[in-house]
């Protein structure tokens, strides 16, 4: 008896023995490149982006790290996506997160391909794109909703809540709105509403005189602008002025800042839906207020990505693809799940209130 309790005994030590370098070993880091212009108008995006990563890095610094990043600059060319694309084929990454252009995340993508590196973008809403990557099964992965999403939110929120109202869809004619205007159209006449006044305008004028009395014989009371924030400021001040009341809707455009006019109270924004909740919201946030950084869209973005990353880390799958595709990950954007396309399968969009000097109010559909 004895000796077979001996025997066992060495073997055990033996199977320990030989597992102790494996053991020894330090997990393997999850690469990730990091792909963002350095400078222009973009580059702040890019800041953002960063920014939110280091929070989340700061915020876990106790913490043994799961992925590390290295950092490729972004130039907005065709020509550049590939040599982008090699560059982090050399860095040996695992996963890109960025992209913040059209033309270079379209060429680096097949390159990518070739190497199974999946890329998760934040920023980039075209359709073309989207439906480019599905049909040939290019490795993208989509946090920012897709343009038509938006049209589709708005269309629905307009046939929910302004079913009974005299409404207008009225855009600037730059190229983005009337195409948010035409795709907005489109869904309200697949839904058995028609808006009363289809009608455009000159956008940067001072004065709207006209176009808001053109609403007014018509008896329009809700009125969506494919336009900007000032314009939108402009008709509402313009209206009140010759004792027109309107409620306005808009997209992102909303967002921006004040030019010397305020957006009136009530005025409705479909915007994408990107607040901090769930178990780490409080954290998160008193993390972003020690760093003294505003938690906006893309720092919140970029640290839900972090956390993606971290969580992406401890799936024991070679396919990052695949794991991205079967996995739900917990954020502070709330679950992110990713369906066979890439694309975010949670609810992007809201409908938000403007209320004293901010959009404030989530609306229910």
């Amino acid at each position: 008896m004895n000796k077979n309790v001996a025997y066992i005994f060495q073997v055990i030590l033996a199977v320990i023995c030989f597992s102790l370098p494996s053991m020894a070993q330090e997990q393997k880091l999850l690469r990730v490149g990091i792909v963002a212009p350095d400078d222009g108008t973009l580059s702040l995006l890019g800041t953002q982006l960063r920014a939110g990563f280091y929070i989340h890095e700061q915020q876990f610094i106790d913490n043994p790290p799961t992925f590390e990043f290295v950092e490729e600059a972004e130039i907005c060319e065709p020509e550049a996506g590939a040599d982008i694309a090699y560059s982090l084929e050399e860095a040996r990454v695992d996963i890109v997160v960025g992209f913040f252009c059209v033309e270079s995340l379209s060429a680096a993508l097949p390159v990518l391909q070739q190497i199974n590196v999946p890329v998760i973008n934040i920023n980039i809403r075209s359709d073309i794109v989207r439906d480019e990557a599905a049909r040939l099964d290019l490795p993208l992965f989509s946090l920012a909703p897709r343009a038509s999403d938006q049209a589709k939110f708005a269309s629905r929120y307009i046939i929910d809540n302004w079913g009974d109202k005299s409404v207008a869809l009225i855009e600037d004619g730059t190229i983005s709105n009337r195409e948010l205007a035409d795709a907005i159209r489109l869904q309200l006449d697949d839904g058995g509403f028609q808006p009363i006044v289809l009608d455009n305008f000159r956008p940067g004028q001072e004065k709207q005189f006209g176009l808001v009395r053109r609403l007014g014989q018509s008896k329009i009371t809700h009125v969506f602008v494919g336009g900007s924030r000032l314009d939108t400021s402009i008709m509402a001040r313009d209206a009140a002025s010759i004792g027109l009341e309107f409620t306005f809707a808009g997209g992102d455009a909303l967002r921006a800042a004040d030019e010397g006019l305020k957006l009136p109270n009530g005025t409705i924004a479909i915007l994408p839906d990107i607040k901090m909740s769930g178990d780490n919201a409080i954290a998160a946030r008193a993390a972003f207020d020690s760093a003294g950084i505003f938690p906006d869209r893309f720092p919140i973005l970029g640290y839900a990505t972090a956390e993606i990353m971290n969580q992406l880390a401890q799936v024991n799958d070679d396919d990052l693809s695949e794991s991205l595709k079967s996995t739900e990950f917990k954020t502070i954007i709330g679950p992110v799940t990713f369906n066979q396309f890439g694309e975010r399968q949670e609810s992007v969009f809201n409908a938000m209130i403007w209320q004293d000097g901010r959009f404030v109010e989530e609306v229910s559909n």
